[in-house]
């Protein structure tokens, strides 16, 4: 079968032609896939920086965020039948530890990612366990259904600092810090601020209806910024860049007492003034990751239901799976908002 791979360890992807899989073991389940969205982290493998090398083990079929048609199951699941429209959580947690059985399971340190650690859904058929499927309702589009992945990361971050009624800035105006944006404003946020230096991504931004988008490299930003929160500095910040200067200066200009949460990986170490720019300034640090199993699916759920145009203003791309080149391309470029594979032109079709 066709999958798109991380095939050498060096940078780049390749298409790779996988052995067909073998019948789905207990527990498991088979999902044909009809639409796969890009991820950042995808973005990181694809580049093989320092953490992708020192994680992922080639030849891997890479891709997490997915949507598609279970085509067998395996012994001992329940509650699902051939046919059914799925999307799947990603991290697979162990279940046994005390993280998991504490309602922390996004954070178990024995957490396999499928596209990770596991064959990923680049491919036209992926292995998921049963447990971490998610039924799709079907006024949802296979576009959107791709994407629950992402905006359940940008769910889980503005539902963790806790947005309603604050001035928040959301530094990075990816994929996730736009889905961010419009949640944030959708969860009665008093104002919302996009920092983007990239043109192409500032100009999604514009279209979500938001207080400010700023570009970082412009001088009058601070004090555009500093206006709108009556000179006090945003209360929230949202940090999904991964770039380290770019955090110290939101730590900079966030309020005194303000919730800083991070879900932009870095590159490498980030170097900080801990003292001058967060204790002192009694500033919260909150590690953002995964999603929250599966309270935020409910969330993520609710929300595209309301709001189908905002996922679609943020989805700029839909692309044959065979030209996944042109979408990390696109991604490297800066040229594009989130970058949707559709995998059912391999069979002469396409997706919603």
């Amino acid at each position: 079968m066709f999958t798109i791979a991380k095939a050498k360890a060096e940078k780049g992807i390749w298409s790779v032609d996988h052995p067909a899989l073998q019948k789905p073991g207990r527990g498991m389940v088979m999902v044909d896939v009809s639409a796969a969205g890009i991820c950042g982290t995808d973005h990181h493998i694809y580049k093989w920086d320092s953490w992708s090398s020192a994680r992922i083990k080639t030849p891997m079929t890479i891709g997490h965020e997915f949507v598609g048609v279970i085509s067998d199951i395996g012994e001992e699941v329940e509650g699902y039948q051939i046919g059914d429209r799925v999307s799947a959580e990603c991290h697979i947690a162990c279940g046994n530890c005390a993280l998991c059985r504490t309602g922390n399971a996004h954070i178990c340190e024995k957490t396999e990612i499928i596209g990770v650690d596991r064959e990923g859904a680049f491919a036209e058929k992926v292995i998921v366990p049963a447990c971490n499927l998610w039924r799709v309702p079907e006024v949802i589009p296979d576009r959107q259904a791709a994407v629950f992945d992402p905006v359940g990361n940008a769910m889980h971050m503005v539902t963790t600092a806790k947005v309603t009624s604050k001035d928040v800035l959301i530094v990075g105006g990816g994929p996730i810090g736009l889905f961010a944006a419009a949640i944030a404003k959708a969860h009665g946020a008093r104002t919302v601020s996009v920092q983007e230096p990239n043109q192409a991504r500032a100009a999604i931004a514009s279209t979500l209806d938001l207080d400010l988008v700023l570009n970082p490299r412009h001088e009058e930003s601070r004090s555009k910024l500093l206006d709108l929160t009556n000179g006090r500095g945003p209360d929230v910040v949202l940090e999904v860049s991964g770039n380290g200067r770019a955090l110290s200066e939101a730590l900079e200009i966030a309020a005194p007492g303000a919730t800083v949460a991070l879900l932009g990986i870095p590159g490498g170490p980030v170097e900080l003034d801990l003292g001058g720019k967060v204790v002192m300034k009694g500033i919260s640090l909150l590690g953002v990751t995964g999603r929250r199993m599966f309270e935020t699916w409910f969330q993520v759920e609710a929300f595209m239901l309301k709001n189908p145009e905002l996922i679609d203003k943020v989805i700029t791309h839909i692309l044959p799976a065979r030209e996944f080149q042109k979408g990390f391309e696109l991604m490297e470029e800066g040229a594009c908002g989130k970058v949707v594979l559709d995998f059912k032109t391999l069979q002469g079709g396409s997706i919603q």
